[in-house]
C-alpha cells in the first residue's frame, strides 16, 4: 500500500509497524517510511519490554531516524515541488528495467537509499552500491542477490554510489539542536549531484515559495575528489546565514593533502576508508570547495 500510495502522488504516508510476525524487521521498514508510526497500542510493543538485544536495536534505529531528518525533510520539500514521493517504488525510479516491475519488498527512500524489507535478498540495479551498515561496496549487475544482514540490524539498506546524505548530529527529539551544523556523508563516484531543500519547518510559507536549496556536486577522477557546496538559493524565515558541514567522505586511500577554498588544512582525519573534515561556510550565499588528493 505504501508503494501504491507514493506512485499515486501521496507524500506523507505511513502504516502501523511492528505488528508483523518479525517485529524488528517491521521496525526496519517503519524507520524508512515517510512517517513512522509504531503500533504500540497492540500488545507489548513498547521498547522497555524488549530483551536487551532488541532494545539496543530499537534505540539505534530510532536514533538513525532522527539523524536522517534533514535528508527526509528535504525529500518531502522536493516532493512538494516536483510530485516525486519520499518512498519510491522500483518501477517509478527504474521505469526502463523490466526486472523491477513487480517488486514489493524493496524501494528507494529518497534519492539515494535503497531499502530491502522482510528478506535477505535484494535486486541491485546496474551501478555501484554501498552497504549502508558495513560500507562494503557491491557492483549491481541487474540481478537479485542474497546479502548478509548484520546481527544488530533487521533489514538491508544500500546507498547509491555518488550519493550525498545530509544528517543532523544526534538528538533526542527534533529541534533539540539548531541545524547550523550538518553531517554530510559523501560516497564519491564519478560526477554526482544532490540538492538539499529547507524551509522554516513550522509554517506553511513553503507554499508561497519560501524554500532554500543548496546544491552539492562531487567530482572524482583518479586520485582527486572535489566537493562543491554551491551558494544557497532562495530564503525562508530563520534561514541560517552560516553553516558548518562535517564531511564524512568515503575514499579508497588516505589523501596526501586536503584543501578548503584553496587553502591547505591539517584539520582532518582518515581511518577505515573515511575522510573526516569540517567545511566552515561563513556565508551560505558563497561557494565552498573541498578538495582531497
Amino acid at each position: 500500500d505504501q508503494l501504491n500510495l507514493g506512485s499515486s502522488g501521496l507524500m506523507n504516508t505511513s502504516c502501523d509497524v511492528m505488528s508483523a510476525k518479525d517485529e524488528m524487521a517491521a521496525l526496519h521498514m517503519g524507520v524508512f517510511l515517510p512517517w513512522i508510526q509504531i503500533n504500540s497500542w497492540f500488545g507489548l510493543l513498547h521498547p522497555w519490554y524488549f530483551p536487551d538485544k532488541e532494545k539496543a536495536m530499537y534505540r539505534d534505529y530510532i536514533q538513525l531516524r532522527h539523524d536522517l531528518f534533514p535528508y527526509i525533510y528535504s525529500a518531502a520539500l522536493n516532493g512538494h515541488l516536483t510530485g516525486m514521493p519520499i518512498l519510491r517504488s522500483m518501477p517509478l525510479v527504474y521505469p526502463d528495467d523490466r526486472n523491477v516491475d513487480d517488486m514489493v519488498f524493496q524501494y528507494m527512500f529518497g534519492d539515494n537509499l535503497l531499502i530491502g524489507v522482510f528478506s535477505d535478498s535484494i535486486y541491485l540495479p546496474k551501478g555501484d552500491w554501498i552497504d549502508f551498515w558495513t560500507g562494503e561496496q557491491l557492483r549491481g549487475e541487474g540481478k537479485e542477490i542474497r546479502h548478509a544482514i548484520p546481527d544488530n540490524r533487521a533489514g538491508l539498506a544500500f546507498v547509491k554510489a555518488g550519493a550525498m546524505l545530509p544528517m543532523q548530529k544526534p538528538v533526542q527529539y527534533i529541534g533539540e539542536r539548531p541545524l547550523d551544523t550538518l553531517i554530510l556523508k559523501v560516497y564519491p563516484s564519478g560526477n554526482s549531484s544532490y540538492t538539499l531543500y529547507e524551509d522554516d519547518g513550522i509554517t506553511f510559507d513553503y507554499e508561497q515559495g519560501k524554500i532554500a536549496k543548496t546544491v552539492f556536486d562531487c567530482r572524482q577522477s583518479g586520485g582527486r575528489t572535489e566537493l562543491v557546496v554551491s551558494p544557497a538559493e532562495g530564503d525562508y524565515n530563520g534561514m541560517y546565514p552560516a553553516r558548518v558541514y562535517e564531511v564524512e567522505m568515503r575514499l579508497a586511500s588516505r589523501p596526501g593533502s586536503v584543501t578548503i577554498d584553496g587553502v591547505k588544512t591539517d584539520a582532518w582525519s582518515y581511518g577505515d576508508g573515511l575522510l573526516k573534515v569540517a567545511v566552515n561556510q561563513p556565508d551560505v550565499r558563497k561557494k565552498s570547495v573541498l578538495v582531497a588528493e
